[in-house]
């Protein structure tokens, strides 16, 4: 019985150990001279929006170059079963922005779309053959609006009310994914051992033109990759450089 009973013990060390899987860390930095950024203009609202609102499609650390909200994550990995639930994701209309401006989820999270300003708001959920997904609607501060996420893939968020806010939201149907911090790190824990693709998605920041709205429309977005081998336990560290495209 003792035999029979340290063996359950050793399978079930086992399974968790390779549940547990190993860890991937790294950092996303900005290689090259730093582009001129314009600046973005309200052009209504502005006792709420302000003038200009901060320019968010490239944020650099002047400490490190590190790059700030890049999402990292695993291509080619199918649906995970066993993981806790998705759970919930809150995104803020706040001061006429996009709070977080990149947001990253799984399928099936529900996402809260909170108003926080005293003006109206109208999320639209963009695909990117242009057929967008949701219309949220929020004429009024404190609204709470709720989405379930059904579909993996990039989805670039705007305001009908104003045409400079701008966001992306990325949805995975695995856990392995990242936005980095403002020092450009990541850490994507508990994934099992093997030879994957890791990727790093970060919307374009060259400006292509303007519409008749006022909106500013950037170059495509920029897409680094690299192999990685993930041990059984452990980390392994990367290095991901981002630049200007010529």
């Amino acid at each position: 019985m003792l035999v029979i009973c340290l063996i359950i013990f050793l399978l079930l060390v086992g399974q968790t150990g390779t549940a547990a899987g190993g860890t991937i860390t790294g950092r996303v930095v900005f290689r090259g001279e730093f582009p001129v950024l314009p600046q973005v203009q309200a052009r209504k609202d502005r006792g709420v929006c302000g003038e200009t609102t901060p320019f968010e499609a490239l944020i650099v650390s002047t400490v490190n170059r590190g790059v700030q909200q890049a999402v990292v994550f695993l291509e080619g990995v199918a649906r995970v079963e066993g993981h806790a639930p998705p759970g919930e994701a809150v995104l803020e209309n706040r001061d006429c922005r996009f709070v977080p401006h990149v947001l990253a989820v799984r399928v099936g999270t529900e996402l809260a779309v909170v108003n926080v300003d005293p003006v109206l708001h109208n999320l639209r959920a963009w695909l990117p053959e242009g057929r967008h997904v949701f219309n949220v609607v929020q004429p009024a501060k404190g609204q709470v609006t709720r989405r379930t996420i059904k579909r993996p893939g990039v989805m670039t968020l705007t305001c009908d009310a104003h045409p400079h806010m701008l966001g992306y939201l990325l949805t995975f149907e695995h856990p392995y994914f990242a936005v980095t911090d403002s020092a450009g790190a990541f850490r994507i824990p508990g994934v099992p051992p093997g030879i994957y693709r890791l990727s790093a998605w970060h919307e374009g920041w060259t400006v292509v033109r303007r519409d008749p709205d006022g909106r500013v429309l950037y170059e495509p977005p920029h897409l680094l990759s690299r192999e990685v081998v993930v041990p059984e336990a452990g980390e392994v560290q990367v290095l991901l450089e981002l630049a200007s495209r010529p």
